[in-house]
């Protein structure tokens, strides 16, 4: 079984530096900076613990714990939409009459935390606070607050869950059942839909995607709803998607006024048997690159990512590779579902314009 990136690194390490632990230490700091600091934090906690004068030591772990975990979340998100969570994070702790707060400043998410807070009641807020100052913030001036709440709440969830399992009750408490107590609010139906379309890992390298190509844009006397709107289509057309049984013949393509992408799931062995690349070209051609769409998805098992990468060859002068990604999605096959590694290769227009009309004519 291969190994994942970060296993191959530190195996290479260990088999160029010897018996050097020390030299394999200060490279690892070079290489995994964000796992460096989650060491110090540990380091710090062991020396809080032996008291008097080493009590001040606490909240360096605290500051070093929150910081490391998140930036290694940041950076694994990273292999799903690169251009986020680039900016890295910087801890301070206020007084208890000051506000919690995040913002940006030179290039830092800066997030400001209460000293007296227990220690999982600071990682939450501190989870949420980064996620929702850094994840898609161009994006959302476009955004309903129930859509901005709800994405914030789900990713908060991912990296509570991935980082710091025990403070779930603290998230859950604090941030979760508040947020989706009001029977008018839209927050709890977002994050249904939103574990339905990451049940396929679509949720990440698809919709969140798609939200940050969006706020790339700007748009002249844009429509705030009309925006909303098509985001919400957006969740529609993704939903059965990502509970389709393999073999179901339906529409891949989104047609919107400020998103224009198509899903292209090349798989069908009768299809790469009978006319290798043919057909998927001509339906990239007649149906997405002649009605300009914004992006191209190109999904497929592993096993077929020659395939992939010569389907991506042909349109060359007119689309360019934004990225490309391999992870594990679930497939279904009538009643039972299997994980299959998948190459995903996104495709974005040559000169989509910077500027663009607030209704498609």
């Amino acid at each position: 079984m291969a190994m994942a990136p970060d296993e191959a690194i530190v195996e290479g390490l260990k088999y160029l530096l010897g018996s050097s632990p020390a030299l394999l230490l200060l490279l690892y700091f070079l290489f995994f900076p964000d796992k460096f600091e989650k060491l110090a934090a540990l380091f710090s906690k062991v020396v809080a613990g032996l008291g008097g004068i080493f009590r001040s030591a606490h909240k360096h772990y605290l500051k070093h714990d929150l910081q490391g975990r998140i930036n290694d979340f940041s950076r694994r998100l990273r292999h799903s939409v690169p251009d986020l969570g680039q900016e890295k994070l910087k801890i301070e702790w206020v007084d208890s009459h000051a506000g919690r707060e995040a913002f940006l400043a030179d290039g830092k998410i800066v997030l400001r935390l209460r000293r007296e807070d227990p220690e999982e009641h600071s990682f939450i807020h501190g989870a949420y606070l980064y996620v929702s100052g850094a994840l898609l913030f161009k994006a959302k001036r476009y955004l309903s607050p129930s859509q901005r709440q709800s994405i914030d709440l789900f990713v908060t969830s991912k990296l509570v869950a991935s980082e710091k399992p025990s403070a779930k009750g603290v998230f859950l408490d604090q941030y979760l059942h508040p947020m989706t107590a009001d029977a008018k609010s839209k927050v709890a139906l977002y994050l249904d839909d939103y574990a339905v379309i990451d049940q396929s890992a679509l949720f990440f390298p698809v919709f969140v995607q798609e939200l940050h190509f969006l706020g790339e844009k700007v748009f002249g006397r844009r429509r705030e709803d009309l925006v909303r709107r098509e985001v919400n289509g957006l969740i529609t057309f993704l939903k059965p998607i990502a509970n389709r049984t393999i073999g179901d013949e339906g529409d891949l393509n989104y047609r919107g006024q400020y998103c224009r992408f198509g899903l292209v799931i090349i798989g069908k062995r009768i299809k790469l048997l009978a006319g290798a690349i043919g057909p998927y070209v001509r339906y990239i051609e007649r149906e997405l690159a002649v009605k300009s769409a914004d992006t191209v998805y190109l999904l497929a098992g592993t096993h077929n990512r020659a395939y992939v990468d010569e389907i991506a060859d042909r349109f060359a002068d007119r689309y360019q590779p934004a990225r490309r990604h391999m992870f594990r999605r679930t497939l279904r096959f009538g009643n039972r579902t299997e994980k299959a590694r998948t190459y995903l290769l996104v495709l974005r227009r040559k000169g989509v314009e910077l500027i663009q009309p607030s209704v498609r004519t």
